[in-house]
This record gives C-alpha cells, structure tokens and sequence, in this order.
C-alpha cells in the first residue's frame, strides 16, 4: 500500500518556508506523494467554515514538483467545473513534462454553492453533467498526440484543434473522487483511479466491486481513499476530531462530507495508538485500498504545523513500514 499527504492550502499552511519544509519532510520520511486541494473564491457565508486564502492547487503542484526529485505531487481534488478544461490540460501537461512525469490529478464535482455562481462555473445543480464533459475534453486533448480534434458539448466545446504538449504519462493518471453512485460510474468511464472521501471499509468494498463491474476488471486502475484526520496517539490519550456537525448554522453546501467512520470500539478510524491506526490500514486495505492520502491536519488554528509535523514523523516511523504490508485485496 502507498501513503500520501494532504497538505492544507490556508492559515500557517500558507506560508512559503513552511509549506516547503513540510513537503521536504514527507519526502524525507518516505511518503509517496502529497496533495492540495481547491478553492477559488470562498462567499462570504462559509468563510466561518473555511479561509479564503487558499493556495492554487495546480501552481502548488508545480511548485513542488520543482522542489523535489521523488515525490508524486496531487489535487485532492481539483473541481472540474472551475476551469475550462483546455486550460487544466495545458497546465497539467506541461508540468508533467518538465518534471518526468509525477503529477496526478484528482478530479470532483465541488460542493460550495456559492462559488460556482462566483467564478461563472456551469450551474451548481449540473456540475455532475458539467464534470463529465470536462473530463472527456481533458482526455481527448491528451490523446490527440497533436493531431485535430473537435468536442461539441453543452458546457464545453472546440472545433478543429490542435493540443501539445503530450504528457509524459499515458494515461495521465486522472482519480475521481466522489462517493454517490454517479462518482463511481464517473470514476469507471473517466478516470484511471477512484479517490473517495472517507467511505467506512463496507462501503469502499462495494463501490469497489461496482467500479470493477462497470470497467470489466482492474487493469490500469488504482484505488485510492482520501481519509479523515489522522492522529496518532499515546497510551491512555483520547482525541475526538472536530467536524463541521458539531457548529451551529453550518451551511447546507457542507452536508456532502459523509460522517467520520468508526472502528468497532467506536473509535475514528485513522485515530488511536499505531496499532489501532495499522488495524484501520489492514481493514481498508482488504477492502481493496492501495492508496492512502492522510491529513494530519485542516489547517486549523488548533493544529499547527509543528503538530501536523510532528504527527508526519510518528506515523513514518511507526506505521508506515508495517502498513505498506497490509494485504491488498485482488
């Protein structure tokens, strides 16, 4: 199984220095990848619930891809609809070029009602529609090997076009995340990977087997899980992670994160002591995860980057090396 890192893009997170030591750190300890991901423009009425000033996801790939020299480098995700998809295909080609061939994008249909009226997105109420559209003109250009194509669609269309550069990568690796059943079937006919947001075990198995159904098989694909908080904990140390449920007038936009889900002690998975955390591994993993993106973080003024840090280097060294055996199931 491999390991990667959420990165928060705002607060302390946002400072140049630690965001660079951060990343240099996960490559360090042995992290196979870290991920950014995406807002654009935060109204006014979730502001309470999530900072403005988030870092572009795509220029902190980039960015990072120049910084390191092993590390894969992600979104997590990158909402589809935000960006004319030519222009995401130009930025992520070019940047897989010059970097060998280490960027993976993962791709969503966004949730913040708000700021698809804001940056003149497709109506919120179609953004599903809009993301399959954009996904398949993103496929096409990186096919096209150069050669004229032509997409006519409702939210996107080009007519007798010529795309470079080529990725390095073929596929270019492309994960949807999602976890209704229209993300699985997005996932199945678009992507070359499937990255949900903390589905229990159960469920990821099911949606696994219905992926496989709709695509006849796994080759070419990865299964990947975009979990909650990761905290490792000492002997005798509880820690219940904050979630949005517990704030008052949280708005309706926020319903789409599914509940944390619970070990059988009750616990939060990915929270407890090394061996509960490699219990919570060895469970997804025979629900058939390869990949894992952690957040020892949100970025939250409670959790500094020294915490997120200091968590990075616990699991690293009492974790990982045990978790990367966990059995995956075929």
């Amino acid at each position: 199984m491999r390991f990667g890192v959420a990165f928060p893009c705002i607060g302390a997170y946002a400072d140049a220095q630690v965001a660079s030591e951060l990343v240099g750190l996960a490559e360090d300890l042995g992290y196979d990848d870290v991920w950014f991901g995406d807002h654009v423009l935060v109204p006014a009425y979730a502001a309470a619930f999530t900072a403005p000033e988030w870092l572009d996801p795509l220029a902190s790939c980039i960015v990072h891809l120049a910084r390191t020299t092993r590390l894969r480098v992600g979104t997590d995700v990158l909402v589809a609809p935000y960006r004319h998809p030519a222009v995401v295909a130009k930025l992520a080609a070019s940047a897989d070029l010059l970097t060998g061939g280490r960027l993976t994008l993962g791709f969503g249909v966004g949730y913040l009602r708000g700021e698809f009226t804001a940056v003149g997105a497709p109506p919120y109420a179609e953004r599903g529609a809009a993301t399959d559209e954009y996904l398949s003109a993103l496929r096409l250009l990186w096919a096209s090997g150069g050669e004229p194509v032509s997409f006519a669609g409702r939210y996107v269309s080009f007519d007798d076009v010529c795309f470079g550069p080529t990725p390095v990568q073929d596929p270019m690796p492309l994960w949807v995340g999602g976890n209704a059943p229209a993300a699985l079937r997005r996932a199945a006919t678009h992507g070359t990977g499937w990255h949900p947001l903390f589905p229990t075990p159960e469920a990821y198995a099911q949606g696994r087997q219905t992926i496989l159904g709709l695509r006849g098989g796994a080759d070419g694909f990865t299964f990947s899980l975009s979990c909650a908080l990761t905290r490792l904990l000492e002997d005798g140390e509880t820690f219940q992670p904050a979630t949005w449920a517990d704030s008052a007038d949280v708005p309706d936009d926020f319903g789409y994160a599914p509940p944390v889900p619970l070990a059988d002690d009750r616990r939060p998975r990915f929270v407890g002591t090394p061996s509960e955390v490699v219990d919570d591994v060895r469970a997804y993993a025979a629900a058939g995860v390869e990949h894992v993106t952690l957040r020892f973080s949100h970025g939250d003024p409670g959790s500094p980057p020294a915490v997120m840090a200091d968590q990075m280097r616990r699991f690293a060294h009492a974790v990982l090396p045990v978790a990367r055996s966990a059995p995956t199931a075929q």
